[in-house]
């Protein structure tokens, strides 16, 4: 590898030691109480160093949602939901995102985080989840299922808290078929039919 790759790789390396040690700070408190010199020490990186890849540790919080907001919306929109055949491995696709970021997802869906950066991702949930239920039920009343979707993605942002409060103690599969049992009675209580499963 060129010289110029050695310095990319250290560069990287040496924000993802700075991201690292700032989720290790938000485990214990809030944002707001973390300064730049804390988070330099913890990790073992200049202040300089660190002033030259992010303004303060806010930009280092916000560029780190951002990462994970992307990916995130990455896997939503990795695969074109067609038919409730469709939903299982998806919803397998996105926990097992979950389960593997579970560290970000912990201290992002806390309150030593800003709630702002939870409801954008409610709301990519909810665009992805409204386009497919629209599709899904062409016939049904769409103030109804306007309604069946916001209960649908708040029950799910619901549910992926406990499921991280307990520590993972499903699978992503047992946890996605948990989640598509629900899913489909309410399908089916719209007067929408259609087979679902694995």
């Amino acid at each position: 590898m060129n010289k110029s790759g050695d310095e990319n790789r250290s560069v990287r390396n040496t924000k993802k030691r700075l991201q690292d040690g700032l989720l290790t700070l938000l485990q214990n408190k809030p944002i707001n109480q973390i300064t730049v010199k804390e988070l330099t020490d913890l990790v073992d990186v200049n202040r300089g160093t660190f002033y030259f890849h992010y303004t303060d540790v806010y930009d280092l919080l916000y560029k780190t949602e951002d990462r994970f907001f992307n990916d995130f919306n990455t896997v939503l929109n990795g695969t074109q939901l067609k038919s409730n055949d469709d939903i299982y491995p998806y919803l397998v696709e996105i926990f097992s995102f979950l389960e593997k970021n579970a560290n970000m997802c912990r201290i992002f869906f806390s309150e030593n985080c800003d709630m702002k950066f939870f409801n954008n991702i409610k709301s990519l949930v909810n665009d992805r989840c409204f386009a497919f239920s629209q599709s899904a039920s062409q016939n049904v009343d769409s103030q109804r299922a306007a309604l069946y979707n916001a209960f649908v993605v708040n029950g799910c942002a619901g549910l992926m808290q406990r499921w991280l409060d307990d520590d993972f103690a499903e699978t992503p599969e047992e946890i996605s078929q948990i989640l598509l049992d629900i899913i489909t009675s309410g399908i089916k209580g719209m007067g929408v039919t259609s087979d679902t499963g694995k």
